[in-house]
């Protein structure tokens, strides 16, 4: 069946996803952008935050992740994540697209693009702590860029693909809602958010109660309890 999932992540402190370095600031870390000098949340990320969520999910209920494999052949376990994700010798069934980040009416994002208000940023600066000492190290002052604190990253068409179950789908859409920080400086408050996902089986929405239903059966074949 089609899958496609709706994402809106919205920001309730900065957010600071960059792949490291100064682009035109005086930044020691730039945020990653789009062809539009928008944020954005790389479907990389998107895809390994998930990955990561259904992961603790699973390890709970029992259940084998596709890290190790059978010591001789060398095959890959077939689990529940490899069929989801995929792993470097299974391509996921499933696209992970870029979510850019929108200020205002997420109905008008194409036609805000363009505004100045979508490209700015902040630079918030900061410093190395000593773990030996507790204190800030000498002559380590840093810059950070990030995201200004009203933006959300949406997508219409954030997950894609075909799935055999519709306990991929409710894996997925629990995922998003256990996905509550992005992006570096988690620990220093950056990156915590709220989700919004909508799901959509052949181009129609399932509804919350069905999908915490799917879950709910899903757990039970596994052994666990819902």
């Amino acid at each position: 069946m089609q899958l496609r999932i709706e994402l809106t992540i919205t920001s309730r402190t900065a957010f600071s996803i960059g792949a490291g370095g100064s682009v035109m600031t005086i930044a020691d870390k730039s945020i990653i952008r789009d062809g539009w000098g928008r944020p954005i949340i790389p479907g990389s990320q998107l895809k390994g935050r998930l990955r990561w969520a259904v992961e603790q999910v699973l390890r709970g209920l029992g259940q084998d992740i596709p890290s190790p494999f059978d010591a001789y052949p060398r095959v890959e376990k077939d689990t529940l994540v490899k069929r989801i994700f995929g792993t470097p010798e299974s391509r996921s069934p499933l696209f992970f697209a870029d979510l850019p980040g929108v200020i205002g009416d997420l109905a008008q994002m194409d036609a805000l693009r363009t505004e100045h208000i979508q490209h700015q940023s902040l630079i918030r600066p900061s410093v190395m702590i000593n773990r030996t000492r507790r204190t800030a190290a000498d002559n380590l002052l840093m810059f950070q860029e990030t995201a200004l604190e009203t933006t959300r990253f949406h997508s219409p068409r954030a997950i894609t693909g075909q799935i055999a179950d519709v306990s991929h789908a409710a894996l997925l859409w629990m995922a998003a809602h256990l996905s509550t920080r992005w992006g570096g400086a988690k620990s220093r408050g950056l990156g915590w958010a709220t989700v919004e996902a909508k799901v959509f089986l052949d181009e129609q929405e399932r509804p919350a109660a069905q999908l915490r239903a799917d879950l709910q059966a899903l757990v039970q074949q596994l052994g666990g309890h819902s």
